[in-house]
């Protein structure tokens, strides 16, 4: 099955000080290429990377990487739903895509193999799957081709777990924990940087 690997990185980063998607997150690795690195080790296909704000910065970060197409989402400050919509819309144009995969950029202590049981419980069940944080439903999560149309209709701040959560459909999850991690401040990415210094 071929599914389409979607990073979302459009966001203002309003609570850190600066792009934080081209900050250090350890081994002089940005938090963006770093996302990329993760996606890249499921399959040999592109990544699309969805920026906005700080659109220039995460081109000129990425800009050794190969098979990585960005999409710039022009109407970024409408919200995490708007990128989510542009990627579908884009992606839907291609022929043989069987699924969509959505994960956020700072997510950072997602690894290849927590995504790849998304996708492996995907390939055996071409439905909608998403990460279970223990508390609530979210991405990273994979919709099935059918779902496209509906991607393309997000808008605002309604993004995938909208549709997790309101669209009535069937959704499958995967208890992944470290889906719930992300960096938003400062603060927390300096903890997170001491955390990994230490292992």
């Amino acid at each position: 099955m071929r599914i389409a690997k979607v990073l979302l990185a459009a966001g203002q980063s309003s609570r850190f000080d600066g792009c934080k998607l081209i900050a250090n997150v350890g081994n002089n690795k940005t938090m963006i290429a770093r996302a990329v690195d993760v996606l890249q080790q499921l399959d040999a296909g592109a990544v699309y990377v969805v920026s906005g704000a700080w659109h220039n910065e995460i081109t000129q970060a990425l800009k050794h990487y190969n098979n990585v197409e960005i999409i710039c989402n022009l109407d970024w400050q409408q919200g995490l739903g708007k990128s989510i919509a542009l990627a579908a819309n884009q992606l839907r144009h291609s022929d043989g895509w069987d699924g969509i995969l959505f994960m956020l950029a700072d997510q950072v202590e997602l690894e290849a193999c927590d995504i790849q049981q998304l996708v492996t419980r995907f390939q055996n069940n071409p439905t909608r799957w998403c990460a279970n944080y223990g508390e609530r439903l979210g991405v990273p999560a994979i919709f099935p081709h059918d779902d496209f149309d509906l991607l393309i209709t997000l808008s605002n701040d309604k993004g995938a777990q909208h549709l997790l959560r309101e669209s009535g459909g069937i959704v499958n999850c995967v208890l992944l924990n470290k889906a719930s991690a992300d960096i938003d401040t400062v603060e927390q990415l300096n903890c997170y940087t001491a955390k990994q210094a230490l292992n």
